[in-house]
């Protein structure tokens, strides 16, 4: 009869203890893998925001260098869709020469480009396009970049429309947490300088 009793005493289920023991074990585990989680996590959100900083900054200077290239030269100012743009150390218009469908240039016909920090979202690095009517270019405002901290454009002249280089630093910014992630880019425009 002894052993029948020690037979149900063990086979009739769990202790108090044992229960808190493995109650114990998997709140650490938990807790552990919460916190790897969390830190996972913050390095995602990190590493993201840096590749956005590094993506729009490399592609806002090649776009900046692509939507500009064949530009005759610096124009002074513009009228973009009733607002007047002048190039300056932070705004930079060209004239360019009109082109067909097939990219061949149309006689006496010139597109106008700009390219500026958004008024109303600062961040923003916008080109706007104002094409002449026989152009293959679409007129309109592009966004190039969301990121943008700082946008200056260096001129090879002191008359900014005689210059024939262009030279353009942006630094683009994000913030994580509390750390602030930068990327700087710096690319040049080479202009013909003929009308």
């Amino acid at each position: 009869m002894t052993d029948r009793r020690l037979k149900t005493k063990r086979s009739g289920g769990v202790s108090l203890m044992e229960t808190i023991v493995v109650i114990s074990v998997m709140a650490s585990i938990m807790l552990i893998l919460t916190q790897i989680f969390i830190l996972n996590y913050q390095i995602y959100a990190s590493q993201s925001k840096r590749a956005d900083n590094d993506t729009g900054a490399i592609l806002a200077a090649k776009a900046l260098a692509q939507y500009a290239r064949g530009a005759s030269n610096v124009e002074s100012s513009h009228i973009f869709d009733g607002t007047t743009r002048t190039s300056s150390d932070s705004v930079l218009v060209l004239k360019m020469p009109s082109v067909d469908a097939t990219g061949n240039i149309v006689a006496a016909a010139y597109d106008y480009i700009a390219f500026y920090r958004d008024a109303t979202v600062t961040t923003k690095i916008m080109v706007q396009t104002d094409a002449n009517a026989s152009s293959y270019r679409k007129s309109g405002a592009r966004l190039i970049t969301a990121f943008n901290q700082n946008l200056i454009f260096r001129y090879n002249a002191a008359d900014i429309t005689q210059a024939n280089r262009v030279s353009v630093f942006l630094i683009n910014s994000q913030v994580n947490r509390n750390a602030t992630l930068q990327t700087k880019a710096w690319t040049a425009i080479f202009l013909r300088n003929y009308d």
